[in-house]
């Protein structure tokens, strides 16, 4: 984590570094990132998900964990926690988890199509193959603070 980024959650939450995690960006391009930002803030989207190959140290995210939210161009624009994880395998993934997903339609079928079109890419990228069996991470998170431009608590 970048030095400034652990200073925003120090700010923010005092003496609780342990609790502090990586920097969260939802998306692969810029716009994607400042949409999925949008959606945490508003709160329409309360899960995400991952690949266990995001975590190569083997440190996942954690229940009680806070990490600052970037936008699309790397800004801090708010901290998420972390409220609860779970391991599920893609085809596990429920009618309410999409929903929770908070993207597109935010239907199962949508999920499964679109989510499972990016899981697919991922792996093909990083030489990896995907299948529906596949375990994921599912992340549910919460908006703990805002930030203002630049990183400050309001």
């Amino acid at each position: 984590m970048q030095d400034h980024r652990h200073d925003i959650l120090e700010a923010a939450f005092p003496g609780e570094s342990g609790r502090f995690f990586l920097s969260m960006r939802i998306g692969g391009t810029p716009d994607l990132a400042d949409y999925g930002a949008a959606l945490i803030l508003d709160g329409t989207k309360t899960a995400t998900s991952s690949p266990f190959s995001d975590y190569p140290d083997g440190r996942i995210p954690f229940a009680g964990a806070l990490s600052v939210l970037l936008d699309g161009r790397e800004r801090p624009v708010g901290i998420v926690e972390t409220t609860g994880v779970e391991t599920v395998r893609f085809r596990d993934v429920t009618e309410a988890m999409a929903r929770a997903y908070g993207e597109g339609e935010r239907t199962l079928a949508w999920w499964r199509r679109e989510i499972g079109a990016w899981y697919r890419d991922k792996a093909d990228h990083e030489g990896w193959r995907f299948s529906e069996h596949d375990a994921i991470l599912w992340e549910w998170i919460n908006v703990a603070r805002r930030l203002q431009p630049g990183g400050a608590t309001p």
